[in-house]
């Protein structure tokens, strides 16, 4: 179980860390003494001890106040700490952090306020390989930040206390008293970068990472992963001589167009060439009439093929559209179909041919007079 409190004023990750289930350790409280001791007893847990990753200011302001306050609820809370940090603690340890601070121009009233108060001593001496208050942590020493900075590393949770040693997209300082730029680099190369890619990181500021996320895409992963250059002197003798030497360089330019050879003929085809004797004009000209004389022979397939008829081609022929017939209307109730113009005949102007019966009805009619008809009546 891991739970985090951010306290003081440079914001610290203050951790209480779990691997039972009643008893927990408090790692790194860098101020807030009484938030740090409301949480644990929201988790209903109880404190076992105090573990620093080293003993910066914003990591160890509130130790003396959280451990008074535990003593006076009847629990006896042990710090622990790597030797080569306990300078920070005890008589001198305000002395120790006054000297940190004033490197970066602060004051220590703003994390320890006003008042004599002293830091307790360490009652725990962490080395590597250490466990941590029979918790399933190990101590991993990783100095470069300060001489005794360490790591908290849980092999079965797979999760690392980095404190300021490592970040999410960063490392610690180390231009502070005591702090060493090769040291950091070499801790976090042989002791950070060697653990399972999946390792949870739980920084000293700042959100947590993994160790294959840093590795991928922090800057200083990937400046630090980068192999050294050769030196500069091989053998007792300088380099720079070797690179000033000219070298010859045979640079050729294609031909122009008027300089460029002719094709290439291949070896074995000029050399047939070569060989082949020269026929003169006239046995070339007889051999000539030879084949057409044998192509142009009766019994010869080439004769043959010039007796066959010519194929016939096929040409698409197009039938012309069938001419519009006028519409029939169906026989109805019995009655003979009568062909009828359509309307659209009808408007282009076609006429309708009398029957020759009625034509000579017609002129019958005309040669009569015009009263015959009317006595006849009568």
């Amino acid at each position: 179980m891991v739970e985090r409190v951010i306290v003081g004023p440079w914001k610290t990750n203050c951790y209480i860390y779990s691997s039972t289930k009643k008893e927990c350790i408090i790692i790194d409280p860098g101020g807030s003494e009484a938030e740090i001791a409301s949480r644990v007893d929201v988790l209903n847990m109880v404190p076992i001890g105090i573990a620093l990753t080293h003993g910066h200011v914003d990591h160890v302001a509130a130790l003396g106040k959280l451990r008074d306050s535990y003593g006076a609820r009847g629990y006896r809370l042990p710090v622990a700490i790597c030797p080569a940090d306990r300078r920070f603690l005890g008589t001198g340890g305000r002395e120790s952090h006054r000297e940190s601070l004033e490197v970066l121009g602060l004051d220590e009233q703003s994390f320890f306020g006003i008042g004599p108060d002293e830091l307790p001593k360490a009652d725990v001496r962490l080395k590597e390989g250490d466990r941590v208050f029979d918790m399933d942590l190990v101590v991993l020493e990783t100095p470069g930040h300060t001489p005794g900075s360490v790591c908290f590393y849980a092999e079965k949770e797979g999760i690392l206390f980095s404190g300021d040693t490592l970040f999410f997209d960063g490392v610690g300082r180390s231009d502070l008293p005591g702090g060493s730029d090769k040291k950091l680099r070499e801790s976090i190369l042989k002791k950070i970068a060697v653990l399972p890619p999946e390792t949870r990181v739980f920084p000293g500021h700042g959100p947590f990472t993994t160790v294959e996320r840093e590795k991928r895409g922090n800057a200083w992963f990937r400046d630090a992963l980068v192999p050294p250059r050769p030196p500069a002197v091989a053998l007792g003798r300088p380099l720079l001589p070797q690179i000033l030497t000219p070298i010859a360089i045979d640079i050729r330019l294609p031909p122009s167009p008027a300089q460029r050879p002719p094709v290439a003929v291949p070896a074995a085809a000029a050399a047939r060439k070569k060989a082949a004797p020269a026929r003169p004009l006239k046995a070339r000209k007889a051999g000539a009439a030879k084949k057409t004389a044998k192509a142009a022979a009766p019994g010869s397939r080439t004769a043959a093929k010039s007796k066959r008829p010519a194929a016939r081609v096929k040409t698409a022929t197009r039938r012309p559209p069938a001419a519009k017939r006028p519409a029939v209307r169906k026989a109805v109730r019995g009655k003979s179909p009568v062909k009828k113009v359509t309307r659209a005949a009808g408007a282009a102007g076609t006429r309708r041919e009398k029957s020759p019966a009625k034509k000579k009805t017609q002129a019958t009619r005309s040669t009569k007079a015009p009263g015959a008809g009317r006595k006849a009546a009568r």
